[in-house]
């Protein structure tokens, strides 16, 4: 009990730490909060990797003492126990915790640490679905500027809406409307962006003049902007490969690799 109390302690007092910090470059990216746990979940090997080691050490050291207090230490003493044979139950959480936690650093910590590093890398990019901050100019890739008064539904009616967009030739399209969708297309890279009860203003070098409409419903497609892809796991990063991966790349005939596999095995 010692044992499993100070590891979930452990557990619980890095998660937190680090919990606060994740909400704040969540909502700072503007992505989903749910993503917060998800973070947490692979971040929890690398705290479990810590906290073992700990929480035997303490496991250990509380038994000794309430042994000792309790008088049984001396009765075991008394009847002829020596330390050696007091120490082999210790010994067997040992070993069994020590491979726990090779497996634990060789293995799992460097997928979820590569797991952890693409949720960041994607809350950056918007890959997750960056969320529209109400009141605010919001900027949708390089090209396209939102502005929304009010959201309902959790984002499904929008009201009080500014949107410009432009594109490489000189179009340039602002409109202003009372409300607004967004909506699902066949092509993965378009959505259309359903306006209703607004003014549109459509601007080229090839127009005499600006052209303006008034509408009751009109739909506006919007090009998503290209999500960048995430680097294969172990590029430049020594803790996202396992430790066969590592050894592998200690034998391996190029000296950088063979310098760089050493350092990780260190580390690890």
């Amino acid at each position: 009990m010692p044992l499993l109390g100070t590891l979930i302690l452990a557990a619980m007092l890095l998660v937190l730490d680090k919990m606060l910090r994740l909400f704040d470059f969540v909502v700072t990216a503007g992505g989903p909060v749910s993503v917060v746990w998800r973070m947490l979940a692979n971040l929890l090997p690398e705290y479990f990797s810590l906290g073992i080691p700990i929480g035997l050490m303490l496991g250990i050291l509380l038994a000794f003492r309430k042994l000792a207090l309790s008088s049984e230490l001396d009765a075991l003493r008394g009847i002829g126990m020596g330390y050696g044979k007091l120490l082999r139950v210790p010994y067997a959480y040992t070993a069994g915790l020590l491979l726990l936690n090779l497996f634990i650093v060789g293995w799992l910590q460097p997928w979820t640490h590569y797991g952890y590093e693409r949720l960041r890398f994607d809350l950056r990019s918007g890959a997750l679905g960056a969320s529209l901050k109400v009141g605010e100019f919001n900027r949708l890739g390089k090209r396209v500027t939102l502005r929304i008064d009010r959201s309902e539904d959790k984002g499904a009616r929008l009201h009080g809406i500014f949107i410009h967009l432009d594109d490489k030739s000189g179009m340039a399209v602002s409109a202003t409307a009372d409300r607004g969708q967004f909506l699902s297309t066949d092509d993965p890279d378009t959505i259309l962006f359903r306006l209703e009860r607004g003014r549109l203003v459509q601007d080229s070098p090839k127009f005499a003049a600006p052209r303006t409409l008034t509408f009751e419903s009109y739909d506006l497609p919007i090009s998503l902007p290209v999500v960048d892809q995430f680097r294969k796991r172990g590029y430049d990063e020594l803790e996202e490969l396992t430790l066969p991966e590592l050894l592998r790349n200690g034998y391996s005939g190029d000296v950088t690799d063979r310098k760089q596999a050493v350092a990780g095995i260190a580390v690890a």
